[in-house]
């Protein structure tokens, strides 16, 4: 099936989204690892580029679909001078995305999460430490407020 022109983001958003919930083999967190540049990084360079959506401005604090983020183990999320908001949070976690500042947290040889940071110079701008589920919570809670507010926008 193809992507109607226009609706690149909003498809793979959706399709990987879809893939991951119905996905029942042993490599579901290799599955969400891959997924997370359609679940996060894809959503955040969409609204910096075209998108604007109002959801990414949110202070962190006020989001509570998303304090267990805030409240990980060894959270650390430095500011840099911006706002304490979703948008600036995304950033930090695309940089350490792409940039494969990422560790695995294993339990009796099992992947139980991921360790995700970003530095510029050394200095640490974000260190996140997520259980699996909880790292398919925070990509499905993006995925979903990308998917609404952009649903809102067309309707409207």
């Amino acid at each position: 099936m193809g992507i109607p022109t226009g609706k690149y983001d909003i498809e793979l958003t959706r399709r990987t989204k879809e893939l991951i919930q119905s996905y029942k083999g042993k490599y579901n967190l290799t599955l969400l690892m891959n997924g997370i540049l359609s679940l996060i990084v894809l959503p955040h360079q969409y609204n910096a580029r075209v998108r604007k959506l109002n959801f990414m401005n949110k202070d962190l604090n006020d989001i509570p679909e998303i304090q267990f983020v805030l409240n990980s183990p060894n959270f650390h999320f430095d500011r840099r001078g911006k706002n304490n908001d979703l948008k600036n949070l995304l950033t930090r976690i695309r940089n350490g995305i792409a940039h494969q500042r990422i560790e695995s947290i294993s339990e009796d040889n099992r992947w139980k999460g991921v360790i995700i940071q970003d530095s510029h110079n050394g200095n640490i701008g974000l260190n996140l430490e997520l259980k699996t589920s909880e790292l398919r919570k925070f990509a499905f809670y993006i995925a979903d407020e990308y998917l609404k507010e952009l649903n809102k926008k067309v309707s409207s």
